[in-house]
């Protein structure tokens, strides 16, 4: 019994050798109009003349002339209207040589190679009979049915339809996609593109760069790895890797990812990035941090706002495309810029109107001038804060140049700036304020305290200059020597110097990055996109919230308008002061 099988397998063996000694030895077959004797490059040949054709299995070559040598006679050197068919694949070149024992043709002059997928021209092409691969070393142009491609080197299998290309490699096709890279192979089944060098593909959708991936021709679907970028009329995004797909208008970046919008001048970084642009909704997460440039008009540099929180969240005006849009953090807002500082629970920035909302017990720092209250909108010009107003417990405190605290709290309160430095502060119902007179720089003349429902302070490099009560004070002046600790502080007191952030705060690494929840919520824009900071529309735009409409200051006329001196002696109850700090 094992003998048999020896023997069969024997048997197997060596009818696999004679088959393929068969198809790669067959003798070519020859036949022309003349035949000569002859020798060309000192071998023995037949001169074949006229009507040439060459068969070897189901490969046939035709030309004009032809040199058989006469020791390889698999071996031939043709001239002249050279035509080679093969199943699928027919080429045609001036001159060429055919080597019937090694399987392999060489193409000279005008090369055109041609199967069902496509037609390549090159001035020199050698073609594996047995692998069915074509090889050029010369500039190739490709012309497929909506395509065409150049290189300098390629390869065409034609089994498996695949070109692979090297060197200054040109796709273009008729959706106006042009594909530029050093190496690349193309299924002309599939129309999948794949590159392995740094590659640019720009086509409606806008231009994609990458050094690693592929991409559907047909479909438009892409997958990058490696420094990719894609840059569409309204943003910039950045990742080491990213994906699109252009059914959906849905893209996605992971890895040291940065979004630009390129009309608003905005950049924000983080891990992950999603993005829809039929919807103009771009959500990044993963320690994200959003950097916006200032020019600083006094020191003629610019000045970058740092925004980070868990999630940011950009939304394009879907209403008016010519404005633009809003960014919404949540939660754990952390805000930094060289004269301003800030943290809340989230925010709304308004990008068209240059208004940040800032919603659940917000703190803020301006030099050295410190804000709070239960909500506060900010107004930047310039992107550089100009007015802020406070909501509900609005409280001020500002530090003078011997670190004592000047406070001023009200139910709301308006403060208006000037290059980052409070200049005046409005309060409207419930005032109070408590500063300190000084002279010159150095010396407590006393402190002021006053109750009054509204009121007006203005400030000079951060110090009280004026105060003016719109209604019936009740101040008081204590003297230097009378002052006690609980009289320093207004109620609701707290100096969070601690909590003030600073820049590295604001762009640490929030712990471990977050993942992407699963595949339908991230093809779903619409689930759980909508932070709470995120205030109703009207019109399909989205509105400040409801608490944030501003406070209603009475108008300040002679008739409620009340001044006294900071450094006179005390007045009753209701009397007229002129509290100016000298």
């Amino acid at each position: 019994m094992k003998f048999t099988k020896i023997v069969l397998v024997a048997l197997i063996s060596v009818w696999s050798m004679v088959s393929a000694w068969a198809q790669q030895g067959q003798r070519v077959e020859v036949s022309s109009s003349t035949l000569q004797a002859g020798t060309y490059k000192g071998e023995e040949v037949r001169r074949l003349i006229g009507n040439v054709v060459m068969r070897q299995g189901a490969t046939t070559v035709t030309s004009d002339s032809a040199y058989q040598y006469v020791k390889d006679r698999n071996r031939l050197e043709v001239f002249g209207n050279v035509h080679i068919t093969q199943e699928t694949m027919d080429a045609t070149s001036a001159t060429g040589t055919y080597d019937g024992t090694r399987r392999m043709a060489n193409l000279r002059g005008n090369v055109v190679l041609r199967d069902q997928e496509m037609t390549l021209n090159t001035p020199t092409l050698e073609y594996d009979l047995d692998a069915k691969r074509a090889y050029y070393t010369q500039t190739g142009h490709i012309v497929g049915p909506d395509y065409t491609i150049k290189s300098h080197l390629g390869t065409y299998t034609t089994t498996d339809k695949v070109l692979t290309f090297k060197k200054d490699v040109v796709y273009t096709n008729t959706q106006n996609t042009k594909v530029v890279s050093d190496i690349m192979a193309y299924n002309t089944i599939s129309k999948v593109v794949e590159f392995f060098g740094p590659t640019t593909i720009t086509s409606p959708d806008g231009t994609l760069f990458a050094n690693r991936g592929t991409y559907n021709t047909v479909t438009r679907e892409a997958n990058f790895r490696g420094n990719a970028s894609i840059k569409t009329p309204d943003y910039l995004i950045k990742g080491n890797s990213l994906t699109y797909d252009k059914l959906k208008e849905y893209y996605t970046a992971a890895g040291n990812v940065s979004l630009t919008h390129i009309k608003e001048n905005t950049v924000i970084t983080g891990q992950t990035a999603l993005h829809w642009r039929g919807l103009g909704r771009s959500k990044v997460f993963g320690s994200p941090v959003m950097r916006t440039v200032a020019a600083n008009s006094k020191n003629n540099v610019n000045d970058t706002m740092f925004l980070s929180a868990d999630t940011l969240l950009a939304v394009e005006n879907r209403v008016d495309k010519t404005k633009k849009g809003f960014v919404y953090a949540y939660p754990d807002v952390r805000i930094y810029k060289s004269d301003l500082q800030g943290i809340c629970d989230s925010l709304t920035y308004n990008l068209q109107d240059s208004m940040i909302y800032m919603n659940r017990s917000p703190k803020l720092w301006a030099n050295k001038s410190q804000m709070t209250a239960d909500s506060v909108i900010m107004q930047l010009r310039d992107k550089t804060l100009d007015q802020m107003r406070m909501f509900g417990n609005s409280f001020a405190i500002s530090q003078d140049t011997l670190e004592n605290f000047n406070q001023v709290k009200g139910r709301n309160m308006t403060a208006r700036f000037a290059e980052g430095k409070i200049r005046r502060i409005d309060v409207n119902g419930n005032g109070e304020s408590l500063y300190f007179a000084l002279q010159g720089d150095s010396t407590v003349m006393g402190m002021n305290k006053a109750f009054c429902s509204d009121m007006r302070m203005q400030f000079n490099d951060g110090q009280v200059q004026f105060i003016t009560f719109l209604t019936e004070p009740d101040a008081k002046l204590i003297p230097p020597h009378e002052l006690e600790e609980p009289e320093k502080r207004l109620k609701g007191f707290v100096w969070r110097a601690d909590e003030k952030p600073t820049r590295a705060f604001v762009l640490e690494k929030r712990g471990v990055a977050r993942k992407k929840s699963d595949p339908a919520a991230a093809s779903s824009p619409a689930r759980g996109a909508k932070p709470a900071a995120v205030p109703p529309k009207k019109n399909g735009v989205a509105a400040p919230p409801a608490s944030a409409s501003p406070a209603k200051v009475a108008p300040v006329t002679p008739a409620n308008r009340k001044t006294v001196p900071a450094t006179t002696t005390p007045q009753r109850k209701g009397a007229a002061e002129k509290l100016r700090v000298e």
